[in-house]
Order: C-alpha cells, then structure tokens, then sequence
C-alpha cells in the first residue's frame, strides 16, 4: 500500500461513485479501478461492495477509512513543516548542553542539520544542568541535553534517553601504564588524573564506592574544569589519568593521541544522557528537528566509538 493509493481509497470511499471520485483526482476511471484493485490484493480483503448505483464500504473497508484519516493528515502535517523548515518559519533553536557533549556530539549534529536544513539559526550553551535548569523553567532556551540522573524528583521535563556508554579510562600514547596488560588499584595510585569539576551526584556515589580507581580522595585531581576539550587535550600531553566516553575520544584514539587502558571498571560507570525539554511545551519544528538529529548522530557516534567488548 503507497499513500497514492490510500488518497485513491478515501476519495472512492467518499463520493460513494467511481466517476466521481475520479473527477475528484483527475485520472481516469479506468486507473482508479486499476489503483483500487491492486490494494485489495497487496491487503488480501475486499475493501468495497460493488452494485450498478455505486460502492460501499466493507467492515474493513470502514475500519481502513477510520484509519486513513490520521494518517493522512500526519503526511500532510510533514509537508507542512518541511515547508516552514525551508521558509525559515520557527527557524531558529535555543539549546544548552553538557560541555562533554559540546566538546563530542554536538558538533556532528551541527553538521548533520545543515546538510538537511542549512537555514535554521541555531544557539549552543555550554555549561552544567544545574546552571542551565532555570533558563530551561523560564522558556529561555528550547531543550537541553544533560545528565538525566540529575533530574531528581523534578516533574516538570519530558526526556528523551540517548544511548548509555561506558566510561572508561584514558592515557596518553606512550604512558607507562600502557606496559602492563591489566593495571592494577596499585598502579593507579602513582598517578593523578583530570575531571570536570561537576560530576552527576549518582556518578560521585559509584567512584566513592570505588576509591581504588582514583588517587587520593575525589577532590584531588591533578586537573579540574568546567571545558571538557581541555581536559581531552591535557590528558594527551600529560600522564594524568582521563575518564571519559568511547565516542568523546574517537578522534584522539583514532590519531594515536590517547590509548584506553585494559582496565575493568564497575559497569554502572556509564553515561546517562538525555533530551529534557518542558512537558507543558509544544516545541518548535525546528526543535524537534534538532532533537531528532541529535538522537540520530547518537546512535551512530556511540556505535562507532565503543569498542564492541564494552557494547551491551
């Protein structure tokens, strides 16, 4: 079944008459019998009665009636928004995101929308959820894309999950750890490391549950800031220890910048990023589009920089 032949079933339906409902589509009689015959026998049902006065709705045909209704107007509902994409109608975004995400995904989902929608203006903000939480309450931006376990007990956001990654760590090429073929808590110890200065309450709980991975207490890291691409770029010239997502390190993996180490790590040490936006409001076309985009590249970032052992 094509949409051609669901317009063809609803005109039919409709008029009750083939010659009028071929007048209403402007082909011939002839093809809209041909279009309406070729469905009844990809669905294998009779979808009208025929009679010398006209044709009538089957069961079937009534329930497929009652259905086509949505569905078409959801197709025209598409045009319509792909319209207003190319006039720039709504054609602006307002986002604010984790600078993990800023400093990974983001820029790929940039490049994603400009090859299907180079129009939109789009806004990036950088920064933490808790900073980011008030402009969201205040409409001040469209979404943002934050860790999902600081949420809390919050019920005013709808979320879209992205998939979940495992944190892993990362030194630089070269680094002595690198000799050994499974580090141990020991080994760890005789290095400091690097990490933003806010971390998820819940991920704080796990790594204290943990010490082992860290030297010292949580606090003391050799590096701490709030620019994720800075801590990316201090562990590949340094011999500090970087936590980090597969994905967020593909390039400098893939350039012989940083090499993960061969270490097993607690498996709730993982991702848990999400698309939170207001439930009360109706985002724009073009917001759902940048949502969708970034949902996409996702998918396709964290298949493409998690090694396939670390996959679930």
């Amino acid at each position: 079944m094509n949409l051609k032949q669901l317009q063809h079933f609803v005109a039919l339906a409709e008029s009750g008459n083939v010659h009028k409902a071929s007048a209403r589509l402007s082909i011939s009689q002839p093809a809209l019998s041909k279009s309406i015959r070729i469905l009844e026998e990809d669905l294998d049902v009779v979808l009208f009665d025929r009679s010398p006065r006209g044709v009538r709705l089957t069961p079937v045909g009534q329930w497929l009636l009652s259905r086509s209704f949505s569905l078409l107007s959801d197709i025209q509902q598409l045009h319509t928004e792909i319209d207003m994409i190319k006039r720039q109608a709504n054609g602006s975004v307002r986002i604010a995101v984790g600078t993990v995400l800023c400093s990974s995904l983001i820029p790929h989902c940039l490049a994603r929308l400009r090859e299907v929608a180079a129009n939109i203006d789009i806004a990036v903000e950088s920064g933490y959820w808790d900073d980011h939480k008030h402009r969201l309450l205040n409409r001040e931006i469209d979404f943002l894309v934050a860790d999902s376990r600081e949420l809390e007990d919050i019920t005013d956001f709808d979320i879209a999950q992205l998939p979940p990654e495992p944190i892993c760590v990362y030194v630089r090429y070269g680094h002595t750890l690198l000799k050994k073929k499974r580090p141990s808590a020991d080994d760890l110890q005789k290095y400091p490391f690097s990490g933003l200065t806010k971390i998820p309450k819940e991920l704080e709980k796990i790594l204290k549950m943990h010490p082992e991975l860290l030297p010292g207490r949580l606090s003391a890291s050799a590096v701490s800031s709030n620019d994720f691409g800075l801590l990316r770029t201090s562990a590949a010239l340094t011999d500090v220890l970087f936590f980090s997502p597969p994905s967020a390190v593909r390039e400098q993996v893939r350039r012989k910048e940083l090499v993960r180490l061969n270490l097993a790590l607690p498996p709730q040490l993982q991702t848990h990023f999400a698309i939170v936006w207001l439930k009360d409001r109706k985002l724009s076309t073009s917001a759902e589009l940048m949502k969708h985009t970034i949902m996409e590249c996702a998918v396709q970032q964290f298949q493409a920089g998690t090694p396939e052992s670390l996959r679930q």
